[in-house]
C-alpha cells in the first residue's frame, strides 16, 4: 500500500524534545525505504522551514536528511492542478488549504494512506485515509503497515 507522510512526521524524526514521537517517526522513515512511501516536495520544504524556525541548530542536519530522503523516496511535485484542486477540496471538506494541497498530491500519487497528526484521524477524504501515527490506538495499524 502506497502511503505519504506529512511534514510533522519529518520534524519529529529529528526532535529530541519528544523521544517517543521521534522513535515512531524514525521507524516510519527507516522502514519507508523498504515500503511504498512517497513524499511531496512541499512536505520536504515545510520540514526545512519548520526546523529552521524552531531549532536553527538542527537546520544543517535537516538539510542533510532532506537531501537523503529526496534520494531514497519518490518525490511528488506540486503543480497548478494540485493547487486548484486542493483549494476545491479545502472548501468542500473544510480543511486547511496547504494540508488539502498536500493531500491532493498524495492522492494524485496513488497514496491510500496519509500519515499526519494535523488532520482528523481515521477520516477518508477522496480515497485517502488519514492515520495519526503518534496515537497509541493506531500502533498496531502502523506496525502492520511498516511490516509489509
Amino acid at each position: 500500500m502506497r502511503f505519504a507522510v506529512d511534514s510533522n512526521v519529518l520534524v519529529y524524526a529529528i526532535n529530541r524534545q519528544a523521544p517517543l514521537k521521534r522513535a515512531i517517526a524514525q521507524n516510519i522513515m527507516s522502514r519507508g525505504r523498504l515500503l511504498d512511501l512517497v513524499m511531496s516536495a512541499q512536505v520536504i520544504g515545510e520540514f526545512l522551514n519548520a526546523v529552521r524556525r524552531k531549532n536553527e541548530a538542527a537546520f544543517p542536519e535537516a538539510i542533510e536528511l532532506a537531501a537523503t530522503w529526496s534520494l531514497l523516496f519518490p518525490v511528488a511535485w506540486t503543480g497548478p492542478d494540485h493547487i486548484v484542486d486542493g483549494a476545491r477540496r479545502a472548501a468542500r471538506h473544510k480543511l486547511q488549504y496547504w494540508d488539502s494541497v498536500i493531500l491532493e498530491v498524495a492522492r494524485d500519487s496513488r497514496a491510500a494512506l496519509f500519515l499526519t497528526e494535523d488532520m482528523q484521524d481515521g477520516a477518508t477524504i477522496d480515497g485517502v485515509t488519514i492515520l495519526n501515527p503518534f496515537l497509541p490506538s493506531n500502533a498496531s495499524r502502523l506496525d502492520a503497515l511498516l511490516e509489509r
